[in-house]
Formats: C-alpha cells, structure tokens, sequence
C-alpha cells in the first residue's frame, strides 16, 4: 500500500541490535506465522489468547524472519497528523482532519482495521488461490488431452477424404472405360456401315466402267451380231445407291460446375464449436457453477408485476417465473409474472409475518413475530418449524446445505443474533465479534439475511444502518454502511439477495434504489428502474433481480447484468 514505507536504517540496525518480543522487552525465540509478530517464550500464551479465533503457526525465531517495521506515512494534507483512517471515495489514507476539509462527508473506515481486513483477504484469496492453481492444472491437462484427441480424429477424417478420393478416381475409371467400350462399338459399327457403302458403290462402278469397256468394244467391231445382240444397262445404273449420313460419335462433357459436383459426391459437416461453462471453486473447494456476466451500465426493468398485496413485505422467487409473496392482508399468494393468482395460502399472523424463504424441496417458510416461531407450509397445510420462545424472528434464508438460517431479536429487544438451524434444530449461534462485542444492533427494526456464493453470512441490519458479513464460522468479514457520498439520505438498508459472482445486491429504501457491492463490500453501483418504496428482493435462476415495493404493492423484474 502506497501509504505504508518500510525503514530502510531500522532494517539495518536489526542485523546489529537483539530482536526484541513484540509484548515485552525480552529478547525473541519464536515467531508467529499467521500474526507476523516475534515473541518470547513467556509472551506465547498470552498472544495466544488474545487471538484465540485465529489459527496460530508458531516456529522457531531465525533471522530470515525479521522485516523492517513498518513507518506510518504522514497525512498529505496535515503534515503533523499521521494517517488514521482510509476514505472509501478516494481510496486514499486520511487524518480525521480530513473529514472536515477535503473529504467532508466521505465514507471513512479505520485505517488499521480496513489493513487487517486486506490481510485477512489476502491470506484467504492465496488459499483460494492455491486450490485454483491445482483446478486450472487439471484443466490445461485435459484441455490438452482434448487438443491431441482432436487433432488424432481430424487426421483419421483427412485419411479417410484420401480414400475417398481413392474410390471416386476408381469409379471415375470404370466409367471412363464403359465409355470408351461403347464408343468403340458404335465406331465399329458405324465403320462397318460406311465401309458396306463404299464396297457396294466401288462394285458399281465397276460396273459401269466395264460396260464402257464393252460399249467401245461393240463399236470397234463390224460383226453385226453383236449389235444385235446388245441390251442396255445404263437404267440400272442411272440410280446411284444411297449413302449412309453419319457424324462422327463425340464425347459433350456436361456442364457442371465443382461447387455442384461436391454436394453429390460428399457431405461436408463443419466442426461444432461450443462453449464449456465456466464454474466456481468455493472456499470448501467444492466445484458450483459461475456468473460471467458483468454488470449493464443502465440496469433494465422487464417487466411490473401489479401483485394488488397491501403493503408487500415478503417476496420468494419459485419458478417458471413464479414468486410467493404476502403483506399485510395475512394471505400467502403465489403470482405469475401478469400478476394473475395460482395459489393461495391464509396464514392467521395477526400481521406478525417477517419474511419467507423457500428450502430445496419446495416448502416454504416464514418467520412470526408474536407467536415467536417460524412456521413452514407443507402440502398446503401451516405447522410450526421453530419454536424460538424469548426470541422474535426476522429475516430467513436457507444456505447451501439447505439449514435455515434465522435472524433474531430478544423478545425485550435488548440483543440480536443469528440462528442457524439444522432439521430444526439449533446448529449454530452468531451474536458477538473476537471482543465479545455485539454483531448486530438492539432495536424493534427488521434484520435479513443471505448466504452468499463464497458461504459469507450476509446480514441487512436496518438500526445499525449496515450490512454485516461474516464468515461461515461466524468471524466478521467487513461492515458496508453505503456510499454516503452519492446518497442523499443515510444508508437504511432491507431486503437483501446475492448472486453467482458474491455480488451482494442490497435494498436502500430511504433512497428509492438498490446497492451492488462486491463480496469485500466495494461499492459498484446503484440500481433505480423507477423504484417505488423498494423493501424485500428475490434472485431467479437467469439472474433477475425481483424487488418488491412496500407501498404499492407491485414487484419489479430488473435485468441487471449481460445476458
């Protein structure tokens, strides 16, 4: 980070002076790993334990451990002032100064503990990375495999157009030589016919030659007896014999053009190219699939659904572009995309019902205040799932291993916490931070909650104005408090969904609109479609976001990412 420099003269007095422990005086013998800091002996539990949460890789102290200690840079604006905390908008280090100069009315977070939020990302996102390293291993392998394999069959495909062409030169001949047999009959033939002729009219004139002979013959001679006797023969001569007319037999190519000969000779089939989809590698390194669709730069509203609910306050997406919805008329109604009713289901709450969430077989779930439970409705019949005695249900969700998750408030109001429940019963509480320090606020205000893709615990919590992420194991990720710079009220935030990319998609209703954040709560940008009163959110499967208004009781269909 460009506000953090490292002491070049304090790297150097080290190799002079003792390593000193992090906690005390005394000189160090060990190092910890996972804390980066050197400890003496005696300093070892309590280190230990005041980070009990953590996972503690201790190892013999050595001199390639050491690292030049870290030197604050001062502010920029205030010289004197060291940097304390870090401006969200600017993305730089500030002094609290600053909040009354340049960066009035910036969003600021501390700036040691947004440092160990980064570290904490870091060292998780290189365990990510390591497991990525060994899935993308594999899949060059196999990409490679593919490559050898395909190029193996095209070569196989290549040989067999050479036999082909084989075949066709072969078949070629053969017609070649039926041809020419018949065009050597018809010449012989014709040859035969011709030859015929000219033999027969040669012997005719032969004749005629010979009775010119016998004529002049005749005339030479003074014997009347052959005068006498003479019998002219020029009647049968005077019809010449008919000829026979016959043109030569030819060979007329037909006029056939290479682009028509082909599609009789063979069927070419192109090669078929489509795409593999991409998938994920969570953090258990379990294989799911992947959003690769990046964020619209004007999100579009699709459709309005006129649901005719007072005041909306549930909303659960089921399919074939169906949701659950209720308000305030305690009547669970299952609505298509036009609105038009296909079940419905009456839930006597007394307008206690919080919000509704659906589990892997269908059923659906909701969270009852004044009956302090959360009720779920099999095969068209209401019966109690949870009873949470002393403790009043808001927000619920099921993760990935289908447990419902349920957000509560103490009946008195005074503590808040979520419930993580397994075939009914308890799995898992998540109530205080590494201090002991509440994770939620005390208040009457409604809380929900989302498990996001990375299995992040994504928590809206309305009286705290922020959403509250935490790991799996409950330890707090990162506090997103909005993007005060562009709001024009504070930050309330509702209705809460996630989608394939851990994008968290999060309702402001003060300001009419939705947050998207990224799963380290980094602001992207604002969705607005005209909303009205935004309160609940839903996802379907093609990654529409479905948000319900209050007021008027619509819900809006919004496409909010490349298809």
């Amino acid at each position: 980070m460009t506000w953090i420099r490292m002491s070049a003269d304090k790297g150097l007095n080290m190799a002079q002076d003792p390593v000193r422990c992090s906690l005390c005086p005394e000189v160090v013998v060990i190092h910890c790993g996972s804390c980066q800091v050197n400890l003496c002996a005696q300093c070892l539990s309590t280190h230990i334990d005041r980070n009990k949460s953590l996972r503690h890789e201790i190892v013999p102290y050595t001199s390639q451990l050491v690292k030049p200690e870290a030197e604050i840079e001062k502010c920029q604006d205030h010289p004197k002032q060291q940097c304390d905390l870090f401006c969200q908008d600017c993305s730089v280090p500030i002094c609290s100064r600053c909040l009354t100069g340049n960066h009035k009315r910036h969003g600021a977070v501390d700036l040691e503990e947004i440092c160990e939020t980064t570290r904490s990302t870091v060292k998780e996102d290189l365990e990510e990375l390591r497991k990525f390293r060994k899935e993308y291993e594999k899949v060059v392998g196999e990409s490679k495999e593919e490559l050898a394999k395909y190029i193996e069959e095209s070569d196989k495909e290549r040989d067999s157009l050479k036999e082909l062409g084989k075949q066709w030169h072969q078949m070629i001949d053969k017609v070649i030589d039926k041809v020419g047999k018949d065009m050597d009959e018809i010449i012989q033939s014709d040859t035969k016919c011709l030859q015929d002729n000219t033999d027969e009219i040669q012997s005719a004139l032969q004749d005629v030659k010979d009775s010119i002979k016998a004529n002049e013959d005749i005339l030479q001679d003074d014997r009347f007896t052959r005068l006498l006797s003479y019998a002219s023969k020029n009647d049968a001569f005077r019809i010449i014999p008919s000829r026979p007319a016959i043109k030569t037999a030819k060979i007329v190519p037909v006029n056939v053009k290479e682009g028509d000969i082909i599609p009789k000779l063979i069927h070419f089939q192109r090669s078929i190219r489509t795409k593999l989809p991409g998938y994920s590698l969570n953090r258990t390194g379990n294989v799911s699939s992947i959003s690769t669709k990046s964020l619209l730069p004007e999100p579009e509203l699709i459709a309005t659904v006129k649901t005719n609910c007072k005041q909306l306050k549930g909303i659960c997406h089921n399919e074939d572009d169906r949701v659950w919805i209720y308000g305030t008329d305690e009547i669970l109604r299952e609505v298509d995309i036009t609105g038009t009713v296909q079940n419905c289901i009456t839930a006597i709450s007394k307008n206690s019902q919080k919000d509704i969430a659906k589990n892997k077989m269908g059923e659906i779930v909701y969270s009852h205040l004044s009956d302090e439970c959360v009720n779920i409705v099999r095969e068209g019949k209401i019966s109690k799932l949870l009873d949470l005695s002393g403790w009043i249900p808001f927000g619920v969700t099921f993760n990935a291993d289908d447990d419902l998750m349920v957000c509560m408030r103490r009946e008195d109001y005074q503590e808040s916490k979520v419930g993580i429940f397994s075939q009914g019963k308890l799995k898992k509480e998540i109530q205080f931070d590494e201090t002991g320090k509440p994770l939620f606020s005390a208040s009457r205000n409604n809380m929900y909650i989302k498990e996001n893709a990375n299995k992040d615990i994504c928590v809206s919590d309305w009286n705290a104005c922020a959403v509250i992420v935490l790991k799996s194991s409950g330890e707090l990720r990162f506090r997103y408090t909005g993007n005060l710079s562009r709001s024009f009220k504070q930050f309330y935030p509702h209705g809460i969904v996630t989608d394939n990319y851990c994008r968290i998609l999060v309702v402001d209703r003060k300001n009419d609109c939705l947050h998207v954040i990224d799963r380290n709560g980094k602001f992207l940008t604002y969705i607005t479609c005209s909303l009205q009163d935004p309160y609940v959110l839903s996802m379907d499967p093609d990654e529409n976001v479905w948000v319900g208004e209050y007021d008027t009781g619509c819900v809006k269909v919004i496409r909010y990412l490349e298809c």
